[in-house]
């Protein structure tokens, strides 16, 4: 009998080896078989756009025409190039026609989709993963330590992950979901949970949690959250070191661990990250004399971050660079890193001084329960958030800069897990050149590092 289940096990494992692309919209999902062809992975066109509208297919000698809701489409076997609503699209190879079924590379269907579907579409090759019309699904993780540390993920639509548990990990595996994250690995300094990772692969996503033995997940009722939580070890007695003499004539409570190799924790326990905006290919604002907000943000962040390091204070940027950065992007960062403090640096006119935003939130997409939706992942943070505004306002103002606060629903902030702002540069019209002035930006600087360094601890204590 041994021979049969062999063969059985085999089977199996082949099926669950099977290349798969997998098509995400904002109503539904589904999973299509791709196969090598030629050097290169092709599917089924009629898989493909099926289950996304009325789709009919009418074959015409080597043409193969497609009628997809109103719009047109003709393919030619063994050609490269498609048209698509009367316009050319190419196919990255050729057409093929295999057991009278029409089949296109996996490289051509996002221009395929994009052409039929005139929406935003969302390629993730190396995964074959497909998101339509801003499909993605979005997560937050918040560690909360402990005597049985836990971490809670936190989904802005309902998840039902497949789960699988090993002696020292959690593995969350999202066939349907259309989960994406920006941030491949997040350690935590935790003796419980260790790091969060995230991967995608032949249509599928996934999470794992790797920490100390006997991680176990557990999903919410609304499927909105999964909480890992580790077993609490077991306490032993340990004698209290007796106190050298130095120390005790210091009354110094310092201590060092004495294990080889451990050092002091690399992790900042309070971090503002600064976020010029822009950069790359987004330019922001086109000011006048010839000046670029993407290049004004970044020489400002760079000031701060000076600054702050001068009161004491951790501080890093989202970009140190001309780089490209989504909104997303940013969030994730500020989440993963869990920063103490998060600072959005702008710059526009017209103007008189510095304008300072703090979030808002309609009650549209105020939380329910303990979680937050991605959209309004700032909702635990806004009074924080307010506090710090304010603080930063009083101290930039003391520079005899002008400022106006406001409140505003706006991205990024209202996507981050820490009070967070925005500070944006706005000089009088007939001062223009104050945006790259250095003796602007350093007072508007040290203003921000003072209001920073007054709502510390304040922000501190409520973490």
């Amino acid at each position: 009998m041994l021979a049969p289940l062999a063969l059985l096990l085999a089977v199996l494992s082949l099926a669950d080896n099977e290349k798969q692309l997998t098509v995400y919209t904002p109503q539904t999902s589904y999973t299509i078989p791709v196969n090598d062809r030629e050097g290169q992975l092709y599917l089924s066109i009629m898989d493909l756009v099926g289950p996304l509208g009325h789709a009919t297919m009418r074959v015409d000698g080597h043409d193969w025409k497609l009628q997809f809701n109103s719009a047109d489409a003709r393919f030619s076997e063994g050609k490269d190039k498609a048209k698509i609503r009367g316009n050319s699209v190419d196919l990255n190879g050729k057409a093929l026609v295999v057991d009278n079924r029409l089949l296109i590379p996996v490289k051509s269907s996002f221009a395929v989709l994009s052409a039929l579907l005139k929406k935003n579409v969302e390629f993730r090759p190396e995964a074959r993963r497909i998101l339509i019309d801003n499909a993605a699904l979005h997560f937050t993780a918040e560690l909360k330590k402990g005597d049985k540390s836990s971490l809670l993920l936190s989904f802005n639509q309902p998840v039902h992950p497949v789960t699988t548990q090993n002696e020292n990990s959690v593995k969350l595996i999202f066939k349907r979901e259309p989960l994406v994250s920006e941030i491949t690995s997040q350690p935590f300094d935790d003796k419980f949970i260790h790091s969060l990772s995230f991967s995608e692969d032949n249509g599928t996503a996934s999470l794992v949690i790797a920490g100390g033995p006997d991680l176990n997940a557990t999903v919410s009722g609304d499927g909105k959250s999964v909480t890992i939580q580790s077993a609490p070890a077991i306490a032993t007695a340990t004698p209290s070191p007796v106190p050298s003499p130095e120390s005790a004539s210091t009354g110094s409570t310092a201590s060092q661990s004495t294990q080889p190799g451990i050092g002091p924790q690399t992790h900042p326990s309070f971090l503002v990250l600064i976020d010029p905006s822009h950069g790359g290919n987004d330019q922001g604002a086109l000011l006048p004399e010839k000046l670029l907000e993407k290049d004004i943000t970044l020489a400002m962040a760079r000031r701060l971050k000076t600054e702050l390091e001068d009161h004491g204070i951790s501080a890093r940027l989202v970009r140190d660079g001309d780089v490209n950065l989504s909104l997303e992007q940013r969030a994730e960062m500020a989440n993963g890193l869990h920063a103490g403090i998060y600072i959005a640096i702008h710059a526009g006119l017209p103007g008189s001084g510095v304008r300072i935003y703090s979030p808002a939130i309609t009650s549209a997409t105020e939380p329910v329960g303990k979680f937050h939706p991605w959209e309004s992942a700032q909702s635990s943070y806004m009074s924080r958030s307010q506090a710090l505004a304010q603080a930063v306002a009083e101290e930039v103002g003391k520079k005899q800069i002008n400022v106006v606060s406001f409140k505003t629903s706006l991205r990024p902030l209202n996507n981050i897990t820490a009070p967070a702002i925005a500070v944006e540069l706005a000089p009088d019209p007939a001062n223009v050149a104050d945006l790259s002035s250095q003796k602007f930006q350093t007072n508007v600087a040290a203003g921000i590092a003072s209001g920073v360094a007054h709502a510390r601890a304040q922000l501190e204590a409520q973490r």
